[in-house]
């Protein structure tokens, strides 16, 4: 895995767009883990705002302006435990997604939210889907990994979107 590490390093000491820190976090990602679906979306806690600053499928989760922050049970525990939540059934993404068909429409019935924090305050999340099945407690333990890359991501992107 250091191989995806260094990759990974290089693209962020060298990159000429920032968008290409969301890819070369998604690639890294891809070498410890299983994902139909890659976004990576911004938290603004002052504005009370979200922003999706990096999409796989950009022709159906494409970047654009903001939306507002849904004060959910969900979004709480991300926000105060930086609780990784997986849902791993169909049954179980039932009411936790407003585009739940076009998330199907992908072949996900899985999800793996990974909160992004420093200095006592949510930066982003790193949202990744898939088939039913595909986060148990291993999967989740490995994505962990990425939250200090995705750290150095976020920093970077926040400084290319506006909140």
């Amino acid at each position: 895995m250091s191989a995806a590490f260094r990759t990974f390093e290089e693209c962020l000491a060298r990159y000429a767009d920032p968008l290409e820190t969301g890819r070369a976090l998604h690639d890294l990602a891809a070498s410890m883990i299983s994902s139909r679906l890659f976004t990576l979306t911004a938290i603004n806690m002052a504005a009370m705002q979200v922003r999706r600053v990096y999409s796989s499928h950009p022709d159906v989760y494409p970047l654009l302006g903001t939306k507002p922050i849904v004060l959910d049970d969900w979004f709480e525990a991300m926000r105060t435990e930086r609780r990784i939540t997986a849902i791993n059934t169909s049954a179980g993404m039932e009411g936790q997604f407003p585009d739940l068909a076009l998330i199907r429409s992908l072949g996900c019935n899985s999800s793996l939210s990974i909160p992004i924090m420093t200095g006592n305050e949510l930066l982003g999340t790193i949202n990744v889907l898939d088939a039913e099945g595909s986060y148990p407690a291993d999967v989740v333990e490995k994505a962990a990994d990425l939250i200090i890359p995705a750290t150095a991501v976020f920093l970077i992107l926040r400084g290319h979107f506006a909140l």
